[in-house]
């Protein structure tokens, strides 16, 4: 890599480029190289390069999604919101990232304190892994997970109001924020609008509306984009996509946002929010610049 970086140099500050300039451009990459060198060995003693994690449960809760439970070989040091890389044993280096729906920091007396994670997964067409994931994993298989990455993470001691936003099975990590709050004695007001195309794909309904009625501080709003033909509406759920429902709510200025779902979901209510008056900063979301 040392080598590439200063052939490249050299090519493009052409007259520029001297003897002096590449020895000391090859000290410069000799001290980071070492750096970091140093800083993954350091690391590697307490933080393995990827974690075993056992299958403990596949629990379907709709017809292709799927609440799947592991147990890894050593402490995950994730936080709240954040996501993990998943290779399954069918389909080696194939890795597909999936948030977690558990709390990172829960006392020893409450439940999630056995060190298990949880992901809300939704078998995708053509989805290797996400299939593999709903369909075939059983108790005992063994699943990879790289390091957790995410920048979706939320100061429990914060006091500025937040606004939660999940579209289908983007409401894992939003389930895990909420319940680390609550964990932590937060007392922030926490508005959390949770939607879906259908009435029957609003799985965690349930367990959201537990919440809310167990914390004071929670509202929780739901929302069905297309009506179900033959069942009838999910009471207290309101008719429009998410992006829609959050343009006539609020008003959202002062709030902090956290978005998850589809990447349309993402665009479009950061695009509302935006226009509320909410400052980019505030807005937090794990897709990639390229997909905004």
């Amino acid at each position: 890599m040392g080598a590439a970086l200063c052939a490249a140099l050299e090519r493009y500050c052409g007259r520029e480029w001297s003897e002096e300039t590449a020895q000391a451009w090859s000290r410069v990459f000799g001290v980071i190289a070492q750096v970091m060198m140093a800083a993954a060995a350091s690391d590697a003693q307490t933080s393995p390069a990827w974690w075993q994690g056992e299958v403990q449960s596949v629990e379907p809760v709709t017809r292709d999604i799927a609440v799947v439970t592991l147990r890894t070989d050593h402490p995950y040091p994730y936080r709240a919101g954040q996501y993990a890389s998943i290779e399954v044993p069918w389909w080696p280096r194939v890795w597909r990232n999936y948030s977690l729906a558990t709390p990172s920091s829960v006392p020893a007396a409450r439940p999630g304190a056995d060190g298990l994670l949880r992901l809300h997964v939704k078998a995708v067409p053509a989805g290797w892994v996400s299939n593999a994931l709903v369909h075939r994993a059983q108790p005992g298989d063994i699943v990879r997970l790289g390091p957790p990455q995410g920048r979706m993470v939320v100061d429990p001691h914060e006091r500025d109001p937040l606004l939660l936003v999940g579209g289908g099975t983007g409401v894992a990590p939003l389930l895990a924020i909420v319940e680390e709050l609550a964990l932590s004695g937060a007392r922030r007001t926490v508005e959390l609008h949770y939607g879906a195309r259908r009435a029957e794909e609003l799985y965690a309904l349930t367990a959201l509306r537990e919440l809310d009625r167990r914390l004071p501080w929670l509202s929780v709003h739901s929302a069905v984009a297309e009506p179900s033909p033959g069942m009838r509406p999910v009471p207290g759920t309101e008719r429009g996509a998410l992006s829609e429902v959050i343009a006539r709510s609020g008003p959202w200025d002062g709030y902090n946002a956290c978005l998850s779902g589809p990447s349309a979901m993402i665009r479009r209510t950061r695009a509302v929010l935006l226009d509320a008056g909410v400052p980019t900063e505030h807005i937090l979301y794990d897709l990639e610049e390229g997909q905004m």
